[in-house]
């Protein structure tokens, strides 16, 4: 089966409020929507990624410059076809962008293959459960938003099965975060996995805020700008 085209769709979705964390705003949902056909007329559909600033630039990559290379290939040629794609990514251009756009072909591509021979992705890639727990994203920052409202909030998550919350922390001081961490907690239970996401809002002075969050919560992503990557500590609970 080979590639007869590959086309993309880039789709915003304005939200009614902001939900964005301690150093950036979302006001819209973005994603881009990719479809591959193949020269049999099998066609794969994925969706990728939540770039809210470059999702038409990802669309004309692939378009003008990803679709066309690897038109012609055969579908179960997956490596081949990454490394067709990665090559471009050794060019002095953006990679960052480059790399989204490649990421959304080769899931189109991965998509086709499981659709050719009746298989999900997940027993492709040797996945041995059909079960896996996950969490959501929550305690965000809103207006008028009061402790009970975030005891709320969390058991909202456990009742939909989630199996924990990756929770805003950040954008207040660190001990009115510490509070909200707390009240997360106690209404979601000791067992619920709660990690705080500060969006590199806490300073050079994080081991201060360690101490107050340390009995509440698990993981601490993001906290600062001076290191400008993810980076975690696992705290005992």
């Amino acid at each position: 089966m080979r590639v007869h085209s590959i086309e993309a769709i880039a789709i915003d979705i304005p939200l009614a409020k902001n939900f964005g964390g301690s150093t950036y705003a979302v006001r819209k949902r973005s994603t881009v929507i990719t479809r591959l056909r193949t020269e049999d007329g099998l066609m794969s559909e994925v969706y990728n990624g939540d770039n809210r600033d470059s999702g038409q630039e990802i669309v004309r990559l692939i378009r003008e410059e990803l679709g066309p290379l690897i038109k012609g290939f055969d579908i179960f040629e997956g490596e081949r076809i990454w490394s067709k794609l990665f090559a471009l990514t050794f060019a002095n251009r953006d990679r960052k962008t480059l790399l989204e756009a490649i990421a959304c072909v080769d899931c189109a591509v991965w998509d086709a293959v499981g659709k050719a021979t009746g298989r999900s992705v997940g027993d492709l890639l040797g996945g041995f459960t059909d079960k896996v727990p996950i969490i959501s994203i929550g305690g965000y920052y809103m207006e008028g938003k009061t402790l009970a409202d975030i005891g709320r909030e969390m058991e909202t998550y456990r009742r939909a099965g989630m199996a924990g919350c990756k929770f805003k922390v950040g954008g207040l001081s660190p001990q009115a975060d510490a509070q909200r961490v707390e009240a997360a907690r106690k209404a979601a239970g000791p067992d619920f996995i709660l990690a705080v996401d500060a969006n590199r809002g806490w300073t050079a002075d994080w081991p201060f805020i360690s101490p107050a969050l340390s009995s509440r919560s698990a993981y601490a992503g993001s906290r600062n700008p001076a290191i400008g990557t993810m980076t975690r500590r696992k705290w005992p609970a």
